[in-house]
């Protein structure tokens, strides 16, 4: 069988992971753990379930690959968390579908991440709301997931924020946050440090807020040889099947058409 047919029939059996700020939203978490309980939704909710002497974001992680749902509890401090922020990123990477769900009754979202903007809160004091979050919670997860192939920066990394500052200017409009349409190529002799500035690009949080369909990375080489492996690839991690083509040229305009398609999925 399949590994991606196995993980999702894995999540279809393991429900909800519950995120949220400890500070601010423990109280609301607890309430909303309860409720899903008497529904009989089974849930991963990550203070209940931690277990001593094991390492935190590991528990994290495992908890997330092995569930459909992540009802997101939105509070101020969950908004500037960390914590909250990096659950979130990882859900989306694993196909999660991301619910967010108002922990207080009047909350600024002017500071939402991009992504978050285009999604439904849901407010579970409407009798309504709570009957359509649910009724998502009995359905099957859609979620396209959102590739992060960005290598992690060396233990060594050393900021160049002139460098940085200027190429990020390139990429994305500061006062909007919105991305430039724009190809940018850094230039230099080796061991400059072009390809460690380009991941610290890729780490950097404003451009993954603005690009947030994902960020690829592919590595060629002085000599890059058929790109059509490198093209099937990229496919295969933006959709989780590999394409028919046998050329490059065939596949050329296949990554375009995904980046419509996705656009267009709902959330």
């Amino acid at each position: 069988m399949p590994d991606r047919i196995r993980a999702k029939q894995s999540r279809a059996q393991s429900g909800v992971f519950i995120s949220y700020a400890r500070s601010d939203g423990r109280s609301f978490a607890a309430g909303l753990r309860a409720r899903l309980q008497a529904k009989g939704i089974p849930l991963w909710q990550d203070v209940i379930a931690m277990e001593g002497g094991r390492d935190w974001w590991l528990q994290i992680t495992d908890a997330l690959n092995h569930v459909q749902f992540m009802a997101l509890v939105i509070t101020p401090n969950a908004l500037k968390s960390e914590y909250v922020r990096k659950e979130g990123q990882y859900a989306r990477q694993q196909g999660v579908c991301v619910y967010p769900i108002k922990g207080v009754r009047d909350l600024d979202l002017a500071s939402i991440p991009r992504w978050m903007s285009e999604k439904h809160f849901y407010d579970l004091d409407e009798p309504l709301q709570l009957e359509k979050f649910l009724n998502d919670l009995n359905t099957r997860c859609e979620a396209p997931r959102v590739p992060f192939m960005a290598e992690p920066l060396p233990p060594d990394f050393v900021p160049r924020p002139g460098e940085f500052n200027q190429l990020l200017s390139l990429l994305l409009d500061r006062e909007s946050g919105d991305p430039i349409a724009i190809t940018a190529a850094l230039r230099g002799a080796g061991g400059y440090g072009k390809t460690t500035l380009a991941k610290a690009l890729c780490h950097d949080e404003e451009v993954q807020n603005a690009f947030d369909g994902g960020i690829l990375w592919v590595t060629l080489g002085e000599n890059p040889g058929d790109l059509t492996r490198r093209v099937i690839d990229l496919i295969e991690v933006l959709t989780g099947e590999r394409p028919g083509f046998s050329d490059v040229n065939n596949g050329a305009t296949t990554p375009s058409g995904l980046r419509r398609s996705r656009r267009r999925v709902p959330t």
